[in-house]
């Protein structure tokens, strides 16, 4: 999803034909997983965070999380105490 002023950039990449004994040449599938993978490193570097990486591999949030689990990248750096001060400030609006 890009905005009209910011056009999509399209990139060339070339993949070993070894790579698809095993698997069939789906260039639509391949182009939307290497999408979502580079958006997770996007992330994992904290260079972008889930929400608009998810936007952007136009994908439900819940989706990229879970991708993001796979990859082992967490969706959040917060640490303990800051999650906990995060949730105790959404119980008191929440009141």
């Amino acid at each position: 999803m890009s905005s009209q002023s910011e056009p999509d950039h399209r990139i060339e990449v070339d993949l070993p034909a070894a790579a698809f004994a095993h698997a069939p040449l789906d260039r639509s599938a391949i182009a939307k997983q290497l999408r979502a993978l580079w958006l997770v490193e996007l992330v994992r570097e904290r260079r972008l965070g889930y929400g608009k990486a998810a936007e952007l591999a136009r994908m439900p949030k819940a989706a990229f999380v879970q991708l993001l689990a796979q990859h082992g990248v967490a969706a959040s750096d917060l640490d303990s105490e800051e999650l906990r001060a995060e949730l105790d400030a959404a119980r008191e609006v929440a009141d």
